[in-house]
């Protein structure tokens, strides 16, 4: 019978395709060495910053400057390294509050970042681990031990001066890095800027919907963006429901990514399915401009619906049926109220489109999700109302470089449950049916959606 260990060995060593983090752009373009544990693992991450307010640190040793003491004692391995001002006392602070964490996913990861750095993690997660150097680490050694393939940090609108970055990194160490697209479902956006996102590689376009009743919102360019998209092969990726506006106070003093949002009641799905339902109907204009671009090439009259005049009909109209009389993209719908997602699961197999396996699917656990539990719902929700087999699988969504190790956290659940579906006889004991499966999930998926 196959066991975790069999199935595990299939998929374990696949490269990583990360369609959607967080990643700094500057860090990534610099690619200098690394500084402390802390640095790289606790500074920025907002996960640990709302474990440590839960777990009661004040605010001065999460985001705040700490303290006045600039003692670098017991860190960095007692190197040359002078650590910021509080640093120290940060680190004691988050060294208090990860033995409190058992049964958090950060505890899981914890213990699985500090073994693949090579640590004593067992001290760690006891609270007794030292804040050492990681200077010997750059980002692109790191991403490259990770078999990090390619890599889509988001830049936002306010951000794309950061394209020509992308543009000079391309390849950092044999690793395609593409800029995806950050934005609003109300924000503006220009033809123009659409145009040098594309010229940059973009296959991603990432949009905040928190409020699915309004969607998409009154005046909004969202309807725009995504014919755009469909006519360029771009995804959209619709991030639905969070509840951003929280705690006044802490917005003020850790900024609007810090942590502490909420989940909103499940999304309205017939909402979701209007406005998919417009973008489907909708004339792509993006596509029906190239279309007249290229009518000698195609052997075709202008209008699109005259498919059936062109030379190998079946394929071509398949063609243009996706790509000319279409403004849906390629859409994967993430929730982060999971009592959503059979509902989300359900409504994409009415959206769908030919020759694209999973068009329109339901995402992978984000956010409060990203855990056990979360995980292994997607995946019961995506077989029981979809193709498994097409499901787009695991990205990072993350602004930490150790957060790779999420991708084996999640293969990991992913060959664990199919294991035991398998035991109970629910899944075929069948390595011709199940490979395939596990290797799509965890790689071939999202290397096709990304070409």
């Amino acid at each position: 019978m196959l066991t975790f260990d069999a199935l595990y060995s299939w998929v374990k060593e696949l490269p990583i395709v990360d369609w959607h983090n967080h990643l700094d752009m500057k860090m990534l373009v610099e690619d200098k060495p690394l500084g402390s544990l802390y640095e790289v693992w606790v500074k920025s991450d907002p996960y640990k910053h709302r474990a440590m307010r839960i777990c009661g640190e004040p605010e001065r040793l999460i985001t705040g400057t700490g303290t006045t003491d600039v003692s670098s004692v017991g860190c960095c391995n007692g190197q040359d390294v002078r650590c910021p001002s509080g640093e120290s006392a940060k680190w004691a602070a988050w060294m208090r509050t990860l033995p409190k964490l058992v049964g958090n996913p950060i505890f899981a990861w914890a213990k699985m970042e500090l073994e693949w750095l090579g640590l004593d993690a067992d001290a760690y997660l006891h609270g007794r681990g030292e804040n050492i150097s990681l200077a010997d680490w750059t980002p692109s050694k790191m991403l490259t031990r990770f078999n990090v393939e390619y890599l889509s940090p988001c830049v936002g609108l306010d951000g794309i001066e950061a394209l020509g970055d992308l543009e000079v990194l391309g390849n950092l160490d044999g690793m395609s890095v593409v800029p995806s697209l950050r934005m609003n479902a109300g924000d503006e956006v220009s033809v123009e800027v659409l145009e040098k996102f594309n010229a940059a590689g973009c296959r991603i376009v990432d949009v905040s919907v928190d409020d699915t009743s309004h969607l998409p919102p009154p005046n909004s360019q969202l309807p725009t963006v995504a014919a755009f998209a469909a006519a360029h092969g771009w995804t959209m990726l619709l991030h639905l429901g969070a509840l951003r506006e929280t705690s006044a106070r802490l917005r003020a003093a850790a900024g609007p990514a810090g942590g502490f949002a909420g989940m909103r009641a499940p999304v309205d799905p017939a909402a979701v399915a209007a406005f998919l339902n417009t973008l489907e109907s909708m004339p792509n204009v993006f596509s029906h401009k190239e279309h007249k671009d290229n009518k000698e090439e195609l052997s075709a009259k202008d209008n699109c619906h005259n498919c059936s005049q062109i030379a190998n009909e079946d394929s071509t109209r398949s063609t243009c049926s996706t790509r000319l009389n279409a403004s849906l993209p390629r859409t994967i719908l993430l929730s982060l109220n999971p009592e959503a997602h059979a509902q989300l699961a359900v409504l994409a197999g009415a959206f769908n489109g030919e020759g694209m396996p999973g068009k329109v699917q339901l995402g992978p656990a984000w956010w409060w999700c990203d855990h056990d539990e979360g995980i292994r719902d997607v995946l019961e929700k995506s077989a029981a109302y979809g193709a498994l087999s097409t499901f787009i699988g695991m990205t990072t969504d993350s602004r930490s470089l150790l957060s790779f190790v999420r991708h084996d956290y999640f293969r990991r659940i992913l060959c664990k449950w199919v294991a035991e579906k398998v035991a109970a006889g629910a899944f075929p004991d069948d390595e011709a049916l199940l490979r395939p499966m596990l290797e799509n999930i965890c790689y071939q998926n999202a290397e096709r959606m990304i070409k």
